[in-house]
């Protein structure tokens, strides 16, 4: 039988004797058997309530989320785009120094110091000014540059002036734009070939010098 329904029993066995004493006018076994009732009644409640305590000890100890130590983050390895990004002066930024850059350079502002970026993109853009050397593969100027610039294109647009020494492989100069200075053809790319001991035709060594009058 369950300990519930024999605590239950035995509190109305105990009653039953309390009132049959009462009855008999016996108190002292009245009242003796009063208390057992009361205790047998008391008895189930109490278990009750510490079950329950245990219970909820067990519950909170389950719910209990664990603590994850976070896994170390590594160090991201630069990717091609910052290992190569923009360069940008901005228009109201004077600069002096040089800039070496993998990447396009765009100069809004001044600077004062030379630029190289051999194999990128270097465009002085209107309003922007550079006194010093600039190297690159392709240049446009629509702003001011004062120094010696050598890249395989050159474009100087309508509002560019360029005044020092180009050293070009392809130049144009839009109508509106000023060069004044020298100019001078670097030598043509050699070409590669599969063919084992062919060679290209001698190149000059000596370029020609084409100088070119202000527009």
């Amino acid at each position: 039988m369950d300990r519930k329904y024999l605590a239950l029993n035995s509190a109305l066995l105990f009653w039953l004797l309390a009132l049959v004493a009462w009855c008999f006018n016996a108190r002292s076994l009245t009242w003796l058997f009063a208390a057992l009732t009361l205790m047998a009644f008391a008895i189930p409640l109490l278990s009750n309530q510490v079950n329950l305590m245990f219970k909820k000890q067990k519950i909170t100890e389950i719910d209990k989320p664990e603590m994850i130590a976070p896994a170390p983050v590594s160090e991201k390895e630069p990717t091609a785009v910052e290992k190569h990004g923009t360069t940008v002066i901005a228009s109201d930024v004077h600069f002096e120094g040089n800039i070496v850059s993998g990447g396009h350079v765009y100069v809004h502002g001044t600077l004062t110091g030379n630029i190289d970026s051999k194999e990128s993109l270097i465009k002085i853009m209107r309003g922007g000014q550079v006194e010093g050397n600039i190297t690159c593969r392709e240049l446009i100027v629509d702003g001011k540059v004062i120094g010696q610039c050598s890249g395989d294109v050159i474009e100087i647009c309508e509002n560019g002036q360029v005044t020092g020494t180009l050293l070009y492989r392809t130049l144009a100069v839009k109508k509106g734009g000023v060069f004044s200075g020298q100019a001078e053809v670097l030598p043509a790319l050699a070409e590669k070939n599969n063919v084992v001991g062919l060679m290209k035709e001698n190149v000059p060594d000596t370029p020609e010098l084409i100088p070119l009058q202000k527009l």
